[in-house]
């Protein structure tokens, strides 16, 4: 009978080893599917940051443009006031 109960004893601690092997495994893959699940929340956040930057970028190129438009009109104003 101290055979069968080496050998028992043994099963026992294989499956015990497999059972948290299985375990372990699982967290990590829990893990690793909630990583790549924030992942994509973040991708999408910078793309819409990216698209907010790149069109408060075009408004100050809009705005800039407007600036030396007036200014040069402000010029053209300035060189007809002198003349006269």
């Amino acid at each position: 009978m101290n055979g069968y109960w080496k050998t028992g004893l043994t099963f026992l601690a294989a499956a015990v080893m497999l059972v948290g092997w299985g375990v372990t495994w699982a967290n990590q893959s829990s893990r690793i599917h909630a990583n790549r699940a924030e992942i994509g929340t973040l991708k999408e956040k910078m793309e819409s940051v990216a698209d907010q930057t790149s069109e408060s970028e075009k408004a100050i190129v809009r705005m800039e443009t407007k600036i030396e438009y007036i200014i040069k009109g402000i010029d053209e104003i300035k060189a007809e006031v002198k003349t006269k």
